[in-house]
């Protein structure tokens, strides 16, 4: 009788986007960084966003997909629902990125969403090499 062997199960990583209402940058950033580990192949990565102020509930502003769009980012198909950062979610991830300090496009048109997200796509490229490659403990966002 053949006997198999399986792999050990390796612990996903779980990453979590902040910003105020979850509605611009954090699911922004959470679409962004999904589209960096499925091009580097990466497998065994949870993200997800939330609100410190969320607007629970609420779609991604349609600005965000737009500039998702412009960026050759596809955009999922599954709606965004905007959800509340709990204290608890602290336990919950390995990684939580405070997203407050980049500007919030909110009210300013599509060429502020366009530029926080390609500001966006060039610092979590280097956030996955950061956490990845070099096995960082304290992977920081520029």
């Amino acid at each position: 009788m053949a006997t198999t062997t399986r792999k050990p199960i390796q612990p996903k990583t779980k990453i979590l986007f902040v910003c105020a209402g979850n509605t611009c940058r954090s699911p922004m950033a959470e679409v962004l960084f999904k589209a960096i580990c499925k091009k580097h192949r990466r497998t065994g990565v949870i993200v997800r966003s939330a609100g410190t102020a969320a607007a629970v509930g609420s779609d991604m502003m349609p600005e965000v997909i737009i500039a998702l769009q412009n960026a050759g980012i596809a955009v999922p198909k599954k709606p965004h629902v905007a959800k509340q950062y709990l204290p608890k979610m602290q336990q919950q991830y390995h990684y939580i990125f405070d997203l407050r300090d980049y500007a919030d496009p909110y009210g300013y048109g599509q060429a502020a969403y366009d530029q926080v997200c390609a500001k966006l796509m060039y610092d979590l490229e280097s956030l996955y090499h950061q956490i990845f490659d070099l096995k960082n403990p304290h992977p920081v966002l520029s």
